[in-house]
């Protein structure tokens, strides 16, 4: 009974929106429940331990375990009390574009170099005249697509700040989250000048 009254703090809408977010990060490669724990770590006024978060999320300390290992692995989240291991609690790495860069860097990077050597070996095996069955000249194409997509990668990792506009409320979100008093007027503050 106590699962029941601890759970009703969150909002119907809040868990609605944690399993939309859920299924959006599903596409970046994540499983479903670390968005819905990121949700409610990036919502939480004050860190959460694993028993809160199993509440909120409704899954088995295992699996918590397994999701809170993969969020930490890319820095997506970060524990709130890094010298301590029982009654950890963790709170999300306020700064998005380092952690969309983590991520990038760490996962999507190492596929490209992987399909990059995949690509030489392919491209040296059937360079011969004994692999008729393979177009040379799309081969030679699907060369230049790896390397334009591994520039732009590299590129979009090696920037420093996007100077979009769209994006500046994403870089100011560190700022935004680090403060804990007057967040209506700070968030209004730096809204207005976006």
């Amino acid at each position: 009974m106590e699962k029941e009254k601890n759970t009703t703090t969150v909002p119907s809408e809040v868990h609605v929106l944690a399993d939309q977010i859920g299924d959006f990060i599903q596409y970046w490669g994540f499983r479903k429940v670390e968005g819905r724990i990121w949700t409610y770590l990036f919502l939480a006024e004050t860190p959460l331990n694993a028993e809160q978060l199993m509440d909120r999320t409704g899954i088995s300390k295992a699996m918590l375990s397994l999701s809170l290992a993969e969020l930490l692995k890319y820095d997506v989240i970060r524990k709130a009390f890094p010298d301590k291991e029982r009654h950890q609690a963790y709170l999300i790495n306020p700064n998005v574009m380092e952690v969309i860069g983590n991520v990038l860097r760490t996962r999507e990077r190492q596929l490209l170099g992987k399909i990059e050597s995949s690509f030489v070996l392919a491209a040296k095996s059937s360079s011969s005249e004994n692999s008729p069955s393979i177009n040379h000249e799309r081969l030679e194409f699907l060369g230049q697509m790896i390397k334009a997509a591994t520039q732009l990668l590299d590129s979009l990792l090696s920037m420093q700040a996007l100077d979009l506009m769209p994006f500046q409320l994403v870089q100011i979100a560190p700022t935004l989250l680090s403060t804990n008093t007057k967040k209506k007027s700070a968030f209004d503050d730096k809204v207005g000048k976006v």
